[in-house]
């Protein structure tokens, strides 16, 4: 959680508040009251394609899951059914729609950080690519400007943060003619030698090993910002079901928080109707 400690001093806001989901929404309408005439917003809600990935933690954090493992499928004997719209599921998506009502209005469109840096936004969940966003000139004092909390919001305090995991994947196609080319291509890229400088550079997270520890990991710890509390976010962290359905998973829950942000649906009603595509999606 990125936010800019001039305005949250601005409008009297103390950043451990921004840490529930009651103080998160009551700073975010004390933002709106301060900011709104300079074309500032309070807090950003992502309305985007990708919307599912930021809803996923307050699920996670209230002991729901995207998927459960169950018997007697019809073909495959135990496999995975859609266990997103649980009473957990239902409380994580109605913080959703308590932000809307509360005035913060979801963005159909993500510039990835981009928006927080040009100060559109007081307050933003991003990932560490944000960094990237500031000029690096700017990334020895940027937290003189910008401060981090390492967490997304939870129901109280007494609630453990949760957060995702995920990233990018090289691969080769069946179809290559150059199989042994785009290998030692992808060897190359994910040397640590040469993959350690494009983190530096872009303030992205290793996911190595080689490089998250000894040597490599002092060079991010130098460079990137905040580094020690983005890493500490790693044992929070969950990810998305590995399996061929889902990416249609995703959409069927992208469209349940879309009838929400847009009150065509109640969170409960958005979420079963989901589930049961998704049931169908999975073969049951």
């Amino acid at each position: 959680m990125w936010y800019w400690k001039d305005l949250l001093q601005e409008a009297r806001i103390n950043p451990d508040n921004l840490t529930t989901w009651n103080g998160y929404i009551e700073s975010a309408k004390k933002l709106n009251d301060l900011l709104k005439d300079r074309g500032i917003q309070g807090v950003h809600l992502v309305g985007a394609a990708h919307s599912p990935d930021m809803w996923y933690p307050y699920l996670w954090m209230l002991g729901g899951q995207i998927l459960e493992q169950r018997d007697n499928h019809p073909v495959k004997g135990s496999y995975w059914y859609p266990a997103f719209n649980s009473s957990h599921g239902v409380k994580a998506l109605e913080f959703l729609k308590q932000q809307v009502d509360a005035g913060i209005s979801p963005k159909p469109n993500h510039f990835w950080g981009q928006e927080f840096a040009d100060k559109k936004f007081a307050v933003m969940l991003e990932g560490s690519w944000l960094l990237g966003t500031f000029p690096k000139s700017e990334w020895n004092s940027l937290d003189e400007r910008i401060g981090m909390l390492p967490l997304f919001p939870t129901p109280s305090s007494n609630v453990n943060t949760t957060t995702m995991m995920g990233g990018w994947i090289l691969s080769i196609p069946q179809t290559s003619p150059n199989k042994d080319l785009v290998w030692e291509l992808v060897t190359l890229m994910v040397d640590p030698e040469i993959l350690t400088p494009m983190l530096q550079q872009e303030g992205y997270l290793p996911t190595q090993k080689p490089i998250g520890e000894g040597n490599y990991s002092s060079q991010l710890n130098s460079t990137i910002p905040y580094y020690s509390k983005l890493i500490s976010m790693i044992p929070e962290g969950h990810s998305r079901p590995n399996i061929p359905e889902y990416p249609q998973i995703a959409e069927n829950i992208k469209q349940a928080i879309d009838e929400v942000f847009y009150n065509i649906k109640a969170p409960k009603q958005a979420l079963d109707d989901a589930a049961k595509k998704t049931a169908d999606i999975l073969g049951w």
